[in-house]
């Protein structure tokens, strides 16, 4: 039985990989990397910004203190908020998804995505209230393809609803990279992918794959979720 939805955000509710992809590639262009598109989608999407940069020096062999990843963490969240320049895109359909989902279920958030982005996100466009609990970069260490953030964010919401307590086959999440469909799938959770960011086949280890959230109706989710399970 389906009785909790965790979103993801980036991907999913915002359309902004593509502002990410553009911020952190010219923040890693000055310590000498040539960040292409198809690397980045490929490798690091699903990651958080500290996860991503630091994969990315991993990768290229280049070497940081904690002060200097902080400080170019925040260069890249400044080129990313000038690219966003307070244009919140929501992806068709999301915004009526979110409302009727939330009249029938509870619904939490869990992104790699900074709080303050998030928040403002929501704030701007009016879906905060429908949100019981938002899990946000801060809140986790390991991001995805770990489990750690689903099974944080079912874990709030559990504290917050109180008994009995949703158990994680009861949990759908709703994501847009191969890396979250791979964390839910290990947190014990039925996954939806929509193929906002991978194509349809990228994203074939999810236990449905939709073209939009446009094509989702949420009285028809507890059907689906029973399919699904």
């Amino acid at each position: 039985m389906l009785r909790a939805i965790i979103l993801d955000f980036n991907g999913v509710l915002l359309d902004d990989e593509s502002l990410h992809f553009g911020a952190m590639r010219d923040t890693v262009a000055d310590l000498g990397v040539d960040l292409t598109r198809q690397i980045y989608w490929d490798r690091y999407l699903p990651l958080d910004d500290a996860g991503c940069l630091e994969a990315i020096c991993r990768d290229h062999s280049v070497r940081l203190n904690p002060k200097e990843l902080a400080s170019i963490l925040e260069r890249k969240a400044r080129l990313y908020r000038r690219l966003l320049q307070d244009r919140f895109s929501l992806f068709p359909g999301v915004a009526g998804f979110i409302r009727g989902a939330a009249r029938r279920y509870p619904l939490a958030l869990a992104s790699g995505a900074r709080r303050e982005e998030i928040e403002s996100t929501l704030d701007s466009t009016g879906l905060r209230r429908y949100f019981v609990i938002i899990v946000a970069a801060e809140d986790f260490a390991r991001g995805k393809p770990s489990p750690e953030s689903f099974l944080l964010a079912l874990e709030r919401l559990n504290a917050a609803l109180g008994p009995p307590p949703i158990l994680p086959e009861e949990c759908l999440v709703i994501e847009d990279s191969v890396g979250g469909i791979r964390g839910a799938k290990m947190a014990g959770m039925t996954c939806m992918a929509v193929s906002n960011s991978y194509s349809s086949e990228r994203l074939q280890a999810a236990d449905k794959v939709v073209a939009s959230l446009k094509e989702v109706h949420p009285e028809s989710l507890q059907a689906l979720f029973k399919e699904l399970a």
